[in-house]
């Protein structure tokens, strides 16, 4: 038995799965289960329920869970105790939807540097399932999401809420108002990443839209609206500039409004060091006070 079979049991135990396990541990699923089995005969105790569906504990398996918790812990508190002898860069690795991770967040982690001078962060880019896949995988320490996570792993509260707002050129002849009715008699320029329209859409009923083409980026879908190809769906904190300089008008529509709610995430009992726990803490407290 060493540490790394003690985190490659709490990653299967964690995901229920041994081939994600391995996976995420970039290691055979078999040199895994070899692993695995090698431990269970140290013990005489088969600390797995192995089925098509996955993985799940066995009572031994429950035991072992909750002291190799500790066991991880205290081996990760030492480490970083012995780090702190000397100054060491410090990895923080954030999963963000597009909308927040281009226009909310560098302000947040200008300040999180000006605290944290020693922290390395990286932030990445992706849709709200692919941020709570990262997570699951522990690839990443904290993510911001549409939506709360429907994942129980994950832990999730909404940090704040902007406004989707249907914009078009300056340009582009339009009434100042619209009705939810009128919306499929203009062409629009849609972006899947902005499911919290879809949804605000489905609930009001089944609209044919006049989608003339989708596109994955937020950028390429406001550069369209900018040269008048069609109206589209933004994000308010993405177009500030655009309606400033009076690239882009806002259209409202009649008793509908879609509000984009950023939910932060964090996987349920995480191993992290105390490091990363302090940036967490502070990217909490401060968020609201510093985005863009």
């Amino acid at each position: 038995m060493n540490m790394e079979t003690l985190k490659l049991f709490l990653d299967i135990a964690s995901l229920k799965s041994i081939s994600k396990a391995a996976q995420k541990s970039h290691i055979t699923q078999s040199a895994l289960s070899q692993q695995l089995k090698s431990w269970e005969n140290t013990l005489g105790s088969e600390l797995f329920v192995r089925s098509n569906k996955g993985a799940s504990l066995t009572e031994a398996g429950i035991i072992a869970e909750k002291y190799v918790e500790q066991i991880c812990k205290l081996y990760d508190d030492m480490i970083t105790e012995i780090n702190h002898l000397q100054p060491t860069q410090h990895e923080l690795s954030i999963y963000a939807i597009p909308e927040v991770c281009n226009y909310a967040l560098p302000c947040t982690l200008y300040e999180v540097k000006k605290h944290f001078p020693n922290c390395h962060i990286t932030l990445n880019e992706g849709a709200s399932p692919l941020v709570e896949e990262r997570l699951l995988l522990e690839e990443g320490d904290i993510g911001f999401i549409s939506g709360p996570s429907p994942k129980s792993e994950l832990s999730s509260h909404m940090v704040f809420s902007d406004q989707v707002m249907l914009v078009a050129s300056n340009t582009t002849v339009c009434p100042d108002k619209i009705t939810l009715t009128e919306l499929p008699n203009y062409p629009l320029i849609w972006s899947s990443q902005l499911h919290c329209v879809q949804r605000a859409l489905n609930a009001v009923g089944e609209l044919k839209l006049n989608i003339l083409f989708n596109l994955d980026s937020l950028e390429a879908v406001k550069l369209a609206a900018i040269r008048g190809h069609g109206l589209a769906f933004l994000p308010y904190m993405s177009i500030k500039k655009e309606l400033y300089s009076k690239q882009l008008k806002i259209i409202p529509i009649d008793q509908f409004q879609v509000n984009n709610d950023v939910y932060m995430i964090k996987k349920q009992n995480q191993r992290c060091d105390n490091d990363t726990k302090q940036l967490v803490r502070y990217i909490e407290k401060t968020l609201i006070d510093t985005l863009c």
